[in-house]
């Protein structure tokens, strides 16, 4: 039911503290798009601290996605709840404003919501900082090839050159040019949403890397998983989701599979 067994050795595993939250969510909800009256996510709250990596886990159904949405403003005009962002109250009303406000997010399926397939390596990284490597409708070629290649480099992207279609390329290295892009924005927040999902396990292990070393770095992240293995291994704090709402909060040190499934069933079941 939780998938293989993953082994992942963390120099610390350090208890955060809310003292330095670089983001809040108060009474969360997000109305269903069809269903009047029905909410699929209900009155959420949580924390993130800084360089705190915060897993969320559910099974199917359980609004792990939707959350992760709903934070990034997908799904602004049918939510309500108030968000903070190191303490100030803040008003998303589209994915551009979370942006502006330092969030970012890998979505869950990287083909369809996260690369512009037909494209290059070099212009799916870029696709996030145009303003920055140009004027108007003009780009900078320079600016915007010494990005790629830069995040090329430190990603451990597997392709032949920049301007390798991404189509081209495995699914792990394809998430790494999802993750290029974010990163390249330089983000306070990073939403994972099944960052390793149809990765083989080397990339997995680079991709784990790779989260630790951002947290590390102060970055704060949410990574949302069905993978309970994966939850565990890299997880600072372990938020477990039900039918839209909340129904544990579990420090690590206190997390097994056991109380996490627990927190995740149905109580209808």
């Amino acid at each position: 039911m939780v998938g293989r067994h993953i082994s992942l050795v963390r120099e610390d595993q350090v208890v955060k503290s809310h003292e330095d939250t670089v983001l809040q969510v108060e009474n969360l909800c997000l109305t269903h798009p069809e269903k009047k009256g029905n909410n699929i996510l209900k009155n959420i709250s949580f924390r993130l601290g800084r360089g705190e990596i915060l897993g969320l886990f559910g099974l199917m159904g359980a609004g792990r996605t939707e959350l992760m949405e709903t934070l990034f403003a997908v799904h602004a005009k049918r939510c309500s709840g108030n968000f903070y962002i190191k303490g100030k109250l803040i008003s998303f009303r589209s994915p551009s404003d979370a942006i502006k406000s330092g969030i970012a997010l890998v979505p869950e399926d990287r083909k369809k919501d996260g690369l512009v397939l037909n494209l290059d390596v070099q212009t799916n990284i870029g696709l996030t900082n145009l303003e920055e490597m140009g004027h108007g409708i003009l780009l900078n070629e320079r600016k915007e090839n010494a990005l790629a290649r830069k995040y090329i480099a430190e990603l451990k992207i597997k392709t032949s050159s920049e301007r390798q279609a991404v189509v081209t390329l495995s699914g792990g290295n394809q998430q790494k040019v999802v993750l290029a892009k974010w990163l390249a924005k330089k983000p306070m927040v990073l939403l994972l949403d099944e960052p390793t999902r149809g990765v083989d396990i080397g990339a997995k292990n680079e991709i784990y890397k790779l989260i630790l070393e951002l947290s590390k770095a102060g970055m704060g992240i949410i990574i949302a998983s069905s993978e309970l293995p994966e939850i565990l291994a890299i997880s600072d704090r372990v938020l477990v989701m039900s039918e839209g709402t909340l129904t544990a909060e579990i420090p690590i040190a206190e997390a097994t599979e056991n109380n996490i499934l627990k927190a995740a069933i149905p109580k209808t079941i």
